[in-house]
């Protein structure tokens, strides 16, 4: 009985350690992962766009890379979407392509009213542009359209809010800066409690919240965090503004999960910057 004993505690030992080491491994297709039910859901960033190679940087490409960019995704069998039908689908169901990808555009920089919209029209394709409200408000006031810096007027983001080529965002009225009180973007600062927070973020993105109803008739259904910055206490406060969505700067691929919603208010995204053609920088999201 003894030896019995011992020769099943053996076997035992040896089969787990086989396990361990893979010799035993279930086969990969036998377990389902909660990630293989889910649409892979990548999302590009965008600032600025030049006619200008010597302007190019991390946050600045020549049109000619852009083309080339939505040339690579068409080819790919790649169809953009916007907040709004991603929204829908999460909410509703309503069917997205087969391969759904999001462009968008941060800041507001009138290269996007000037060469992006027209561009994604002629592509048949969609993007989102999240517009700082006191930059809209400068050059409005200023009527400086130097397409090396400027950025869009009300007037053009008006526009460009009526046809579906381009998606307008709130990206906050004056956050996109470091303040006097250290805070970075949208960040929390150490010395305020969690209500002065959110009463600081509702009075600056409610400001432009405000204004982009006023100006628009729309209503924003996504925040953009400007430099990517938030805190812990951040999500909580969006949502309960109202916001559907948030954009952040973290590059990862999104899985689209129906079920548990919180992952729209962290939509990772991946910057696009000059220097690497259509397909290395693509291949970053596993689009080959």
């Amino acid at each position: 009985m003894v030896v019995k004993v011992k020769r099943e505690y053996i076997f035992i030992c040896i089969t787990a350690m086989l396990l361990v080491s893979g010799i035993f491994a279930v086969p990969r297709g036998s377990i389902e992962t909660s990630a293989e039910n889910k649409t892979q859901l990548p999302v590009v960033m965008y600032h600025q766009l030049t006619k200008n190679i010597n302007r190019t940087g991390a946050y600045c490409i020549t049109l000619g890379q852009f083309e080339n960019d939505l040339k690579f995704l068409q080819g790919k069998g790649y169809s953009t979407i916007n907040i709004e039908q991603l929204i829908s689908h999460v909410r509703s169901g309503t069917p997205l392509p087969e391969k759904p990808i999001i462009i968008t555009f941060d800041d507001g920089y009138e290269t996007v009213y000037s060469y992006a919209a027209p561009m994604l029209k002629e592509y048949g394709m969609c993007a989102v542009a999240s517009v700082v409200g006191s930059f809209a408000d400068m050059y409005t006031a200023a009527n400086d359209h130097t397409l090396s810096y400027s950025y869009m007027t009300w007037d053009q983001i008006t526009e460009l809010s009526k046809g579906s080529t381009i998606e307008i965002q709130n990206h906050s009225y004056d956050l996109h800066k470091t303040d006097k009180a250290g805070r970075h973007g949208a960040q929390k600062v150490s010395t305020e409690s969690v209500s002065e927070y959110s009463a600081f973020l509702n009075e600056d993105i409610g400001r432009m919240q405000k204004l982009l109803t006023e100006k628009t008739g729309k209503r924003a259904t996504a925040f953009t965090y400007p430099f990517g910055s938030y805190s812990k206490e951040s999500k909580q406060i969006i949502k309960a503004m109202g916001f559907d969505a948030a954009f952040v700067c973290e590059e990862r691929i999104n899985l689209i999960d129906t079920e548990d919603t919180e992952w729209l208010y962290r939509i990772g995204r991946y910057n696009r910057p000059h220097g690497m053609s259509s397909a290395e920088f693509f291949a970053k999201m596993g689009i080959n």
